[in-house]
């Protein structure tokens, strides 16, 4: 199943990532599922990334246009050798969601429950919001 995903900052009015194509293996039936799905796919994605340094880095015009259009400018390396750790990932991802860090919106709907039924379908636009916290001081 195709899905595409966007990624917006509370108080931003640009998009961190927009419409980001995702296949999903199968058709999850609850948030928890889809978030799984999603952190399954992007933990192996990033467990792949080389950390081999390379003899010469650059871009392309076309690679650094299509990096800004996501509002980051890098070359994809890894800093450390590590591997991500899946099962780690899925739990922060679901204790952020209980913990409000985020909401998800398939379309104009709040997908609110994380064991709720859900209903994607081909071609859904999912959109992650992320809500930052408060720093600083009052004065």
């Amino acid at each position: 199943m195709k899905v595409y995903v966007s990624v917006k900052q509370a108080g931003k009015r640009k998009e961190y990532i927009t419409k980001k194509e995702l296949v999903l293996a199968g058709t999850p039936s609850s948030l928890r599922e889809l978030l799984t799905e999603i952190v399954q796919i992007n933990v192996a994605e990033y467990n792949k990334k080389a950390v081999e340094p390379w003899i010469m880095k650059y871009l392309s015009a076309e690679e650094t246009e299509n990096q800004i259009k996501t509002g980051k400018v890098g070359f994809g390396e890894r800093k450390s050798d590590k591997q991500a750790d899946v099962q780690k990932a899925i739990e922060t991802v679901i204790l952020a969601f209980e913990d409000g860090i985020y909401r998800i919106f398939n379309g104009d709907n709040e997908m609110p429950s994380l064991d709720e039924t859900i209903s994607l379908q081909e071609e859904d636009v999912l959109t992650f919001i992320r809500f930052t916290m408060l720093a600083g001081r009052m004065w």
